[in-house]
This record gives C-alpha cells, structure tokens and sequence, in this order.
C-alpha cells in the first residue's frame, strides 16, 4: 500500500502545526507545475513534448527524455488511479518504443518552437551533447494522488516482471499562510524501475562501433568512404548494425533517407537500402537518376513502405533500392553524383 504523506510546519516559537492535505483542482494544474519543473519526478529528466498525439490515437500528458536518451511517458491524473490507466500508459508506451530519432526530433522541435531545440535544451540541462543513440530504452510513470489496489498490484505485478513502469502519487498541501506544496511517494524505488527499462536495444553501437564492425567485415573501406563523402550531405545515425543517413526537409525535418549495412552481405559487398521517394522528394534525386548513381545491381523494392515518420500516402507510394556496393569506385561515383546533383537542386530552388 502507497505511504501516506504528513507534513508538519515548525512555528517560530519551535512547535509544530500539522499542514492540511488538501486537492488539486485541475489535471492541468499538476501537468503545469510538473513541466515547469519535472525534477520532482526526477532530476534527469528533461520534457520534449506535451499533450502528444500517438498513432493510436491517445494523447502523452508529457514525453521526457533521460540523460541516457531514452524516452519516459509520463501519464497524470488529478485523483485516484484506477487499474485502467496501466493499459493505458502501456498503450502509449508501445508507441514509444518504436520512435526513431527523427521522430523524437520532430516532437521536441514542436515543444520548443525551433528544429535545433532538443539538442540545446539537452546540453543546457544535461550539460552534455545529446547521445548519438536515442530511445535505446524507455519507460513510464503515473502519476496520481492516489491509487487503488488494483492499480497498484498490477504495478507492482508489472515491474517484478520487469516491465518499465512506475507509479508516483502526488500529495497536496497548504499551510497557515497560503504556501501551497507537493509531496511525492514512488510505489517502486526509482532506481529499480530504471534498471527494468534497460533491454537488448541498449546495446545499440556507436559510430566507432560501426566503423570497427564493417573493418572486421572487411569493408570498413566502403563504409568509411561512404561517411566521409555524404557528411556534407547527410546526418548519419548508428542503428543496431547499420548506419541510417537522414535528409532535412525544406519544413526543416529529418527523414532518413538511405541504410548502410556495417557487416558484409550475401553478395560479398556492403549492403544498403535506399529512400527513392524521399530522394526525389527531399534532395531532387529522382527514381532514374538515382538508379544511374548506385551500382549495376541495384533492385527496385517497396521495402521503405515501414519506414517510420512516413505519411499514409507516402507509404503507399514509396520505392526503394536495394543494392550493394563493392568497389571504391561506386561509392564515389554515387557520392559525387549525389553532391552536384544536391547543388543543382539548391540552385533551382
């Protein structure tokens, strides 16, 4: 059972007057007090979003990321939660499971007005760079000023299973003179439940871990190549065993637009997929003369079609290319031919 929490004012003539509990008026109110400082909740947290819409039709009271870049769902609720707000917080968490980084960009650039946003509030807060890797874990707290039992049994059910979930109820108080205070009691220790939302994800690899896996692949040349030449170009981002290339959009976005495998293919050669739609949409690459910038063996699939970030039309319509580069030479030749034709597409624009 959750503790209760009693406060106790130590007067000027050094006695002590017991502060009333009292109610918090509105969940908006605990959802303003709460983004306005989320250290309450824990002091490496920072908010990236606010009332954020999922694909499955629910709405996130507040989306953090940590300092190690995962992602924490923080759901509110004024009163007493009840056993229904754990599937809920669990529905909102297998949404957020599957957000790329370009995704969680786009949330972060909404919450702070500006495309650069995430990655400065983060050193401001964290003061550290923003993690190459994000999203690696997550996890998800409720929050309410109170529970009942059922709620807290599956919780408590929930995180013995290792399942990334806390609960956390928020006590209101207001002393003699109008000072109006919060209290916060964790049903599971905080750092037992962060230690449940560590999964095999955050074994993700850095870049140097890609640059030592494709050397011992033996295409560490290719992949090396590859990087150098589109760093110009485009932002790349360590994902599990390949390397994801992004694009920004005109409104400022990033979309990933090209996958590099780090580890040597079936066909003896570096592997990649790449975004023709977005090539042609983004950088002005259209399907054939991307097709004449990669190898000989390029194949012509929908595979891009579950690409995150992409739109209901654009997953209807999206084509890709999947390949492998073998040779020094074809890297450069799409390299360079990616590079005039991005300057091109500058110049008409």
């Amino acid at each position: 059972m959750a503790q209760e929490v009693r406060l106790w004012e130590v007067t000027p003539e050094r006695t002590l007057v017991e502060v009333a509990p009292g109610e918090i008026n509105r969940e908006e109110e605990l959802e303003d007090w709460l983004e306005s400082n989320i250290s309450m909740l824990d002091p490496d947290l920072l908010v990236i979003g606010r009332q954020v819409r999922t694909d499955f039709h629910g709405t996130i009271d507040l989306l953090c990321i940590d300092r190690a870049g995962s992602m924490v769902v923080v759901e509110l609720k004024k009163a007493q939660a009840r056993r229904e707000v754990t599937a809920q917080v669990l529905d909102y968490a297998s949404w957020v499971k599957g957000l790329g980084a370009e995704e969680i960009a786009d949330i972060a650039a909404k919450y702070g007005g500006d495309e650069d946003w995430l990655a400065t509030a983060f050193l401001e807060k964290f003061d550290e760079e923003l993690p190459t890797t994000l999203n690696a874990d997550h996890r998800s707290l409720i929050v309410a000023e109170s529970m009942d039992d059922d709620a807290e049994r599956i919780v408590t059910y929930l995180s013995d299973m290792n399942v990334p979930i806390n609960m956390v109820t928020v006590q209101h108080f207001k002393d003699r003179n109008g000072r109006e205070m919060l209290a916060q009691v964790f049903l599971v220790e905080p750092e037992q439940a962060k230690e449940a939302s560590k999964s095999k994800l955050s074994t993700r690899p850095r870049v140097d871990d890609l640059f030592r896996m494709a050397e011992d692949s033996g295409i560490g040349h290719l992949f090396e190549r590859l990087r150098e030449g589109v760093r110009r170009v485009l932002i790349a981002y360590p994902y599990l065993v390949s390397m994801l290339y992004q694009c920004r959009t005109r409104e400022g976005k990033l979309r990933a637009i090209l996958e590099v495998n780090a580890s040597r293919s079936d066909n003896e050669g570096m592997g990649f997929t790449a975004h023709a739609t977005r090539f042609g949409e983004h950088l002005g690459v259209d399907l054939d003369r991307l097709k004449a910038l990669l190898p000989t063996n390029v194949q012509e699939t929908t595979s891009v079609q579950q690409w995150r970030g992409s739109s209901d039309e654009e997953k209807a319509n999206a084509v890709s290319l999947e390949g492998d580069f073998h040779t020094v030479e074809e890297v450069d030749k799409f390299v360079d031919g990616l590079r005039r034709a991005v300057v091109q597409s500058a110049k008409t624009v």
